[in-house]
């Protein structure tokens, strides 16, 4: 049903874990101790200055200064301060460190740590080397290319704990030319066990723009399942934007991410690769919440419809990442604004086979969303911009939650748009005919499992999804051919 590119995911872990953890690692603004290392870099930076403000800045790339930071004894986490200007290098950050923009006049201009040209126009060039990708040769994955890369990991990829890397106020952009096709492109990456912190911070252009088929660029990554690397993040008043597959993947048991007053913004209608804004998959969990997520379009054919916010679980090897493919469970999405895609909420946690939900109780909230779309199908024939093929054989899909999963709660969501409608003049319930399948909130796909919905309402009034379809035993994706049965493609590490 929903066609994704390669990309990496990873789970935060639970909240009380090491997301709490690292708050209590990081130290308040204007409260740091003498001890604080701190480095300036600043475009016209030279070696041997004071390094006390942007005029006496000892370091011109961020890299350098970096390095610096990793290699000092100051028993608080260093600072980076970084002065206004565009820097053209890849990033790499083995330990805890901060990164914010200097404390200088908003006019002076932003930050913005841009990709170099030379190395998105060849992906044989910039290639992580760190010890996340240990693993990479032995699972057949690409080696990533990221503007910035977190890992903490130690020797032969384990896993550690304790990284916490801050990164505020900056412009990462990835800048890959629409000629690319590579599956393993990030705007940031985390792996390692590493926690990122990322705050009023714009992340755009990761992977090929403008947009082709081919499916990598994820503007913010955390793990990565095939390799069992794991990523936490904390994202708060951000923007990730211009995105070739996802705008956030977090991916892989023992990753987790908390992500609250976030935009997402796909392109808009494109029929040349099904985005996803966020993305939750194979054993991560977390949050999103108060979060603006719009534009995820898909317009093209291939069986595939995008999504606002995506769980992906289980699937085993016909969907998923092998036997024993983890479900997502225990995932809150709640007081979220999704706009004009395909799925606002889409639940996908599938047994074995990728044919119908989990056996076992995944528990994913979706609630007090607010999801609207227009692009419908007035008269059983689609708008220009509704999705034709996410339900297969020239089917669109579109839904403002869909559930594929067990004992989930769809609770309080306000759902609107010609996108969404549950009838049409020439359609009936419980669901049209082709060219589409439409529905405010869908329970039937699956099916659900004991879903616990209640409380929705369409265009303002009360509405209550049928938990069961006429005449279509064992779900909707049970009735459909082998070949069509895969709700997402998923390719690793994009």
């Amino acid at each position: 049903m929903l066609r994704l590119p390669r990309v990496r995911f990873r789970v935060l872990a639970a909240a009380a874990g090491p997301l709490a953890a690292a708050a209590a690692l990081i130290p308040a603004q204007g409260a740091a101790a003498a001890s604080t290392a701190t480095f300036w870099v600043a475009p016209a930076g030279a070696s041997g200055q004071a390094d006390t403000s942007c005029a006496t800045a000892a370091y011109s790339t961020v890299q350098s200064a970096v390095t610096a930071a990793e290699n000092s004894t100051s028993l608080s986490i260093p600072v980076v301060n970084i002065c206004p200007g565009t820097y053209s290098e890849q990033v790499t950050i083995l330990t805890s460190v901060v990164l914010t923009r200097a404390p200088v006049a908003a006019a002076q201009g932003p930050v913005i740590i841009q990709l170099p040209a030379s190395v998105g126009a060849d992906q044989s060039t910039g290639l992580s080397a760190t010890n996340c990708q240990a693993d990479d040769a032995s699972a057949g994955v690409q080696v990533p290319q990221s503007v910035i890369e977190v890992c903490a990991a130690d020797t032969g990829g384990l896993n550690t704990r304790g990284a916490v890397v801050t990164i505020r106020d900056v412009t990462v952009q990835g800048n890959w030319p629409s000629t690319v096709c590579y599956d393993s492109l990030y705007g940031i990456l985390v792996e390692g066990g590493a926690t990122l912190r990322l705050t009023g911070s714009t992340v755009e252009q990761a992977g090929a723009y403008p947009l082709n088929g081919c499916q990598g660029g994820v503007g913010v990554e955390a793990g990565f399942s095939p390799t069992g690397q794991i990523g936490h993040a904390i994202l708060s008043n951000d923007k990730i934007t211009q995105y070739q597959k996802n705008g956030i993947t977090v991916d892989g048991a023992g990753s987790s991410a908390t992500i609250s007053d976030v935009s997402v913004t796909g392109d808009g209608p494109t029929s040349q690769i099904a985005q996803n804004g966020i993305q939750f998959s194979w054993g991560a969990t977390g949050s999103v919440t108060h979060s603006v997520v719009s534009g995820n379009n898909y317009t093209g054919t291939g069986d595939a419809s995008s999504t606002g916010i995506l769980a992906f679980g289980g699937g085993g090897s016909a969907c998923g990442i092998g036997a024993g493919a983890p479900l997502v469970t225990d995932a809150t999405f709640s007081h979220n604004k999704l706009t004009d895609n395909d799925i606002g909420v889409a639940l996908y946690n599938l047994d074995s086979t990728c044919t119908t939900s989990a056996s076992t109780p995944t528990h994913v909230t979706a609630c007090y969303n607010t999801a609207s779309n227009s692009h419908g199908y007035p008269g059983g024939t689609p708008s220009a911009d509704a999705n034709i093929s996410g339900f297969g054989s020239g089917v669109g899909y579109q839904a403002g939650v869909t559930d594929v999963g067990n004992h989930d709660v769809i609770c309080y969501n306000a759902i609107s748009g010609a996108g969404y409608a549950p009838l049409d003049p020439t359609s009936s319930l419980p669901s049209p005919p082709p060219p589409a399948f439409v529905r405010p909130v869908d329970l039937v796909t699956g099916p659900a499992i004991d879903p616990d919905a209640y409380g929705n309402t369409y265009d303002g009034k009360a509405y209550h999804p049928g938990t069961t379809q006429a005449g279509q035993a064992g779900g909707a994706l049970a009735r459909r051919p082998a070949a069509a049965r895969h709700p997402v493609v998923v390719r690793p590490r994009p």
